[in-house]
Order: structure tokens, then C-alpha cells, then sequence
């Protein structure tokens, strides 16, 4: 199991553990290896960032053979839907984490599995530098093409389990 800590504030024990749990679904659905699995360590931050999600190589990591993440998610963007501008119920803000998580998981997977670099030149995905001029070049990336195509699946599948998780542990 790989090592995941979770940085937050007023986030109850039930969010907490769902993070986790998360963070462990979507790590052996995308990572077949459980040994590779096992050597991994990510650092979750729920606090603002200039984006609703982040993962990158931790500081002082092995950029050639990365196995330590810092996850940043700002809960506080996600609280807000961007299409509508609508304030999220409580229940629909934490599933957008949730779905964030996923997502930045999946850019784990990419640079554990060597799929996605970080060099000199920049981020290397199979080897080709993606450099985008504007917004719609961002979402043609292959990597976040894989990352968004990913994030629901891995949230559906994840909920599916989840009720049981909640019953095994006492939090329904």
C-alpha cells in the first residue's frame, strides 16, 4: 500500500478516509504492479491553488525514477460549478474532489510508469515536449486526454465500492 497522507483542515474523519480510500482505488486500478504500488508516497494538500488540482514530483524526489507525489486539490474552487457558476451542494462539492483526485492520480500513474517526464526542456509525454499556446491546446495534451478520460470511471468505480468501505469501517 502506498504511503498517503492527507493535509487538511475542518475535513471530517468520513471525507478524510474517502480520500484515502480514493487515493488507494485509483492507484491499483491504474498501477498493475502492487510492489510498485507499495513504493510510492503522495502527499495530498486540500488548500488554494491556481488551479482546482495539481500532481507533481515532490521536492528532493528522483526526477528519472519519481516515486514520491505532492497532490495539491483547492476544495475552494471546486466549490463553485465553473459552467454555471452555482454555488455545489455539500455532497456534489466533495464528489468534484473526489473527481480531482482521480484525475491527478492518473498523472501519477504516467510518471511512475515513465509515460510522462520532467527534464530540462519541460514535460515529456512518450517523449514528444507538449507545449501549448492556449487553453484548447491544454485539453488536446495526451496526457490530460488520458487524465479526463479517466477521472469518471475511476470516481464511478470508486463509489461503487465506497458503501462498502463506509459499512467495514462504521461511518454510513
Amino acid at each position: 500500500m502506498a504511503i498517503v497522507k492527507v493535509h487538511a483542515r475542518n475535513l471530517n474523519l468520513k471525507c478524510k478516509t474517502a480520500i484515502f480510500a480514493m487515493a488507494e482505488y485509483a492507484l491499483s486500478s491504474l498501477i498493475p504492479s502492487k510492489r510498485l504500488r507499495d513504493n510510492l508516497m503522495i502527499d495530498i494538500h486540500l488548500k488554494h491553488h491556481s488551479n482546482e488540482g495539481e500532481a507533481m514530483l515532490a521536492e528532493g524526489t528522483n526526477r528519472y525514477r519519481p516515486r514520491a507525489f505532492k497532490i495539491i486539490l483547492d476544495h475552494h474552487r471546486m466549490r463553485t460549478n465553473e459552467m454555471t457558476g452555482e454555488e455545489r451542494t455539500d455532497m456534489e462539492w466533495f464528489v468534484e474532489i473526489l473527481k480531482t483526485l482521480a484525475h491527478e492520480i492518473v498523472h501519477v500513474k504516467q510518471y511512475v510508469l515513465g509515460e510522462l517526464r520532467w527534464r530540462d526542456a519541460g514535460l515529456l509525454y512518450k517523449g514528444v515536449n507538449h507545449d501549448p499556446e492556449n487553453l484548447m491546446e491544454y485539453f488536446d495534451l495526451p496526457y490530460e486526454v488520458e487524465a479526463y478520460g479517466r477521472e469518471k470511471g475511476l470516481l464511478y468505480g470508486f463509489l461503487l465500492v465506497w458503501k462498502n468501505i463506509e459499512l467495514e469501517l462504521g461511518l454510513e
